[in-house]
């Protein structure tokens, strides 16, 4: 490999060291997609792989979605053979599973993935899985997730790390890393990629907000518009941090699972009603990811839907949430439980423009 530029790789490693990403000697699980960004992320990891001690394997899902995802497929082989690193590439039909399963083609592609890496890190020994989201991701993300409607788990946006299963953790080595750095890396490195069509589809709102809002804002409101949303996504992750904290406490008073029925979780009502409105959200939503896996995206009007069930609606009244979550009103309690649905609402429906989590 030719000598690659500084800026990057140092960038890069000062990531790993400031928030730990993985340890020497870790195996670590590259997710490829062809794009930009991951043909970096794989190329700067093998530059440091010495540093690290690093052992590589990627990993790359066809979703069989479009036309040409074959070919992507194969270019990420390709890149496999040429940096010598072994590669696990698989095809699964996304669109026949989420119309089986009942989930939004956005949700489900997104469910598919993770499963398929975390599936992939088990089977080689890997800890960490590699993502390579980066600051410009994190800039759209808390800026559509505005747009939408959001709370500050929302504004958090993007996380740096994140543990996907028992042993295995998401780190996006990238995510302080701007898109014209990686583009600037790709140059001076001879580096090609693969180009996915969608990502010029303005259908689609990520899409409308990275080539019309974004640059408008830059244009005549801020021209560092990306910096600051990026650093309202830090300071929004410190202070949920802070709320988590104080929320794991109060659930060990008010919450249990559900005698008798697996996977459902109850809450003591009275409990909860004591406590400030935003620490009620946050036991709800920690109820939430105990019974789904996953902490999913709810927006502001779902919160209020949830508030005037516990306050205001009778016993047996029921909230259906996107994600597949039931919450049933009792006299004394709120239960939360999943559903064999999965609600999607179609105004917010992305197409495969899926949000990082």
């Amino acid at each position: 490999m030719a000598a690659a530029p500084e800026g990057l790789l140092a960038r890069l490693q000062a990531a790993v060291a400031a928030h730990r990403l993985w340890t020497p000697q870790a195996r670590v699980l590259v997710a490829v997609s062809g794009g930009a960004d991951s043909v970096a992320l794989l190329h700067a990891l093998l530059a440091l792989q010495g540093v690290f001690r690093l052992s590589l394997r990627i990993a790359h899902l066809d979703h069989g979605l479009r036309p040409e995802s074959a070919d992507d497929a194969e270019f990420v082989r390709e890149l496999g053979r040429r940096f010598r690193i072994p590669s696990t590439v698989e095809r699964h039909p996304v669109g026949a599973r989420c119309a089986r399963e009942g989930w939004s083609l956005e949700d489900g592609a997104r469910r598919i993935r993770y499963q398929f890496l975390l599936e992939a890190a088990r089977r080689h020994s890997a800890s960490r899985i590699a993502l390579a989201h980066t600051a410009d991701d994190q800039a759209e993300t808390v800026l559509m997730r505005l747009v939408r409607g959001t709370g500050l788990m929302g504004l958090s946006a993007i996380p740096v790390s994140r543990r996907l299963a028992d042993g295995v953790t998401v780190v996006r080595p990238l995510l302080e890393v701007w898109r014209r750095e990686v583009l600037a890396y790709l140059r001076g490195e001879g580096l090609t990629h693969r180009e996915d069509a969608t990502n010029a589809d303005h259908r689609f709102m990520r899409n409308r907000i990275r080539h019309e809002l974004l640059p408008l804002l830059e244009r005549d409101y801020n021209p560092n518009i990306k910096g600051a949303l990026t650093q309202l996504a830090e300071a929004s992750r410190w202070d949920y941090a802070y709320l988590q904290e104080a929320a794991e406490r109060q659930w060990r008073r008010m919450a249990k699972a559900r005698a008798g029925a697996p996977g459902a979780v109850t809450i003591a009502l009275a409990a909860l009603r004591r406590q400030p409105r935003a620490l009620q959200r946050q036991v709800v939503h920690e109820a939430i990811r105990r019974v789904r896996g996953e902490a999913g995206r709810l927006e502001f009007r779902h919160w209020l839907e949830v508030e005037r069930l516990c306050r205001a609606c009778p016993a047996g009244a029921c909230l259906d949430l996107p994600g597949g979550i039931r919450l049933r009103r009792e006299v004394a309690r709120l239960v939360v439980e999943g559903t064999l649905r999965i609600t999607d609402d179609s105004r917010y429906t992305d197409g495969l423009m899926m949000e990082p989590q």
